[in-house]
């Protein structure tokens, strides 16, 4: 059971670590199950672990509903959410004086399932902080799976270019040990269909692999029973015979799949449906910045976003990529203030083995050769050290680029869209940035307004985020009230779409209602004045779809501006155009 599971427990070592320090005199213990709600790893407080084992609280013991009847792991894994179950809620007896918070943990690749984590304590421990704690602790472990992930992937990706036997013209799939699609040489989804027929554009999916030497897996997959072994070719880590880490299929020139079903119980798309689409950034009716975007996304010309902290930039960045000739290739995206500089360095190009002391054996893949095909997106920019910018500029001219330690240069062809909150052109002029590489890369300026000019957008963000806090966490997908739209639309938001995605991350979790409205807010909040006092158009705490939160919009603004509509115009950040456009589209009176 450990053994099938060792990918969880391994990305889960350092949250049982710190959890074995933490709870170790708070009558509390924490305990990690497989998928199907097994125990795999129980530690905390010695006193209370010898009660838990008392109520078969130790490994092998297993707590779906089915089983154990209402306990917090059955009935998150059932709920596929967050759950406390408190004293007499549990269904077993000798679980009563006990109360316990779990979730579950999900794979970052698709969402599937993995296993569950669990606190508990006697009724006396009860905390209703625990929900958020188990939580958080979920979200470090789901990142750790998401690294290893990432690792294993560089791990293919540098066996096939090394291994001149893996190059074929033909169409091809890379996948990973336990079968999830990496890439393929062809990246158009009808390439994927046309040997997938069920395949849904913009869905991840995996093709179990343990037939050919993969990890045997339960999670959902798609049929692959007609694939035949001279296709599959093992891909290993070092020399040969060592231990798969992925395969590649090759899909000889005369296989067309389209006659034979297959089948996918389980949808998970890698955006968030089409309200979360990021297209819709680049509207050309939201500013004329959005419009030069989008036409820029069509050329190989480098683009620069500049804006301030968290006015949206990475996402306005993947709407550009959505925008290029090439959408499904790969989207990259660095922070270049994250790093030192040596780490930086590794980060952008890459390195061989033995490049440098703690070198990764068998050498890394840079961000720069991993956008290939797709979009490098380089947020901060301007924090980029002096040394490696004649370096970068390089690759920009002669789209090549070398790894550290490495004497061979490799071909990479990549849209750059960068990004950055300082004045480039004050840091050319003090030096602190390259003036040709600044030229370089501002073939295209995109200046995003703070979110208190883009007022217009608000509704279609709060939609955008509640999707995505609904998907990434699996909770139950939350609407807004008339009165709580109103009030997010009015006010100011200096921390822009960082502080307005974490006030509804705060509503989504801490509030128990369907309809989130304007008590829900954070206490900071609720004395701010979000908004002037105006009829409203529907009723408070009902929701609103999006075209009536623009009418609203748009009525609310004329109103505060007395029918201003130049003034009206700036405060919802359209042009004036599109404004008169949406008063005839809804028939305002003004």
């Amino acid at each position: 059971m450990r053994l099938k599971n060792k990918d969880l427990l391994a990305c889960a070592e350092s949250t049982i670590e710190q959890a074995r320090m933490l709870l170790s005199d708070l009558e509390t213990v924490l305990f990690i199950t497989d998928r199907n709600a097994l125990n795999l790893e129980i530690v905390g407080d010695p006193r209370t672990l010898e009660d838990a084992w008392g109520v078969g609280l130790m490994p092998g013991g297993g707590w779906l509903e089915i089983m154990s009847g209402s306990n917090a792991v059955g009935t998150a894994i059932a709920n596929n959410m967050p759950t406390q179950v408190h004293g007499v809620e549990h269904f077993c007896e000798g679980f009563k004086p006990w109360s316990c918070t779990a979730t579950c943990i999900y794979d970052p690749y698709d969402g599937q399932r993995l296993g569950a984590i669990d606190l508990s304590g006697l009724t006396k421990t009860f905390d209703r902080f625990h929900i958020p704690l188990v939580v958080s602790w979920a979200n470090v472990i789901q990142a750790q799976l998401a690294m290893l992930n990432s690792e294993r992937w560089s791990m293919v990706e540098q066996a096939v270019q090394a291994d001149s036997r893996n190059n074929s013209r033909n169409d091809f799939l890379l996948l990973d040990s336990q079968g999830r699609f990496i890439r393929t040489n062809n990246t158009t989804s009808k390439a994927i269909q046309r040997y997938f027929p069920d395949f849904k554009p913009g869905s991840t999916f995996r093709i179990p692999m343990d037939r050919f030497g993969g990890e045997q897996t339960e999670l959902t997959t798609l049929s692959a029973d007609w694939l035949q072994e001279e296709w599959v070719h093992p891909i290993r880590n070092g020399k040969e015979g060592g231990e798969i880490v992925g395969f590649k299929i090759n899909f000889p020139s005369h296989i067309r799949r389209s006659a034979s079903k297959t089948t996918v119980s389980r949808d998970v798309s890698f955006g968030s449906g089409d309200s979360d689409n990021p297209n819709s950034a680049l509207n050309p009716e939201l500013s004329k910045e959005a419009a030069k975007a989008k036409t820029a996304a069509k050329t190989p010309l480098p683009i620069l976003l500049l804006g301030e902290t968290g006015c949206g930039k990475e996402y306005f960045a993947k709407a550009i990529h959505a925008e290029t000739r090439n959408p499904d290739g790969p989207f990259i995206d660095l922070n270049c203030g994250s790093f030192s500089r040596d780490l930086l360095n590794s980060e952008l190009f890459g390195h061989v083995e033995g490049a440098f002391t703690g070198a990764k054996k068998g050498g890394m893949i840079g961000k720069i050769e991993a956008a290939n095909g797709g979009t490098l997106f380089l947020d901060e920019i301007g924090e980029m050290p002096l040394d490696i910018q004649p370096l970068f500029l390089r690759v920009l001219q002669e789209k090549q680029i070398y790894r550290v330690g490495d004497v061979k240069p490799r071909s990479v062809d990549f849209k750059l869209v960068a990004a950055t909150n300082v004045d480039l052109k004050q840091a050319v002029a003090e030096g602190r940035f390259r003036k040709d590489l600044y030229y370089r890369i501002s073939s295209v300026v995109v200046e995003l307004k703070p979110l208190c000019e883009r007022k217009a957008e608000i509704p279609q963000l709060v939609e955008s985020i509640l999707n995505r806090i609904s998907e990434e966490h699996h909770l139950e997908r939350k609407q807004v009230s008339a009165d709580l739209l109103l009030k997010l639309t009015h006010f100011n938001w200096p921390g822009n779409i960082r502080e307005l995605s974490n006030v509804l991350e705060f509503m989504a979790f801490m509030s128990d209602s369907e309809v989130l409205d304007v008590q829900h807010l954070p206490d900071e909040y609720q004395s701010e004045q979000l908004a002037q006092p105006l009829k409203l158009a529907a009723s408070a705490g009902q929701p609103l779809s999006l075209e009536e939160a623009e009418k609203l919009a748009i009525e609310s603004a004329i109103e505060s501006t007395r029918n201003n509509l130049t003034q009206a115009a700036k405060q919802l950040g359209i042009a004036k155009s599109t404004l008169y456009q949406k008063i005839k589209k809804y028939d305002i009176a003004c």
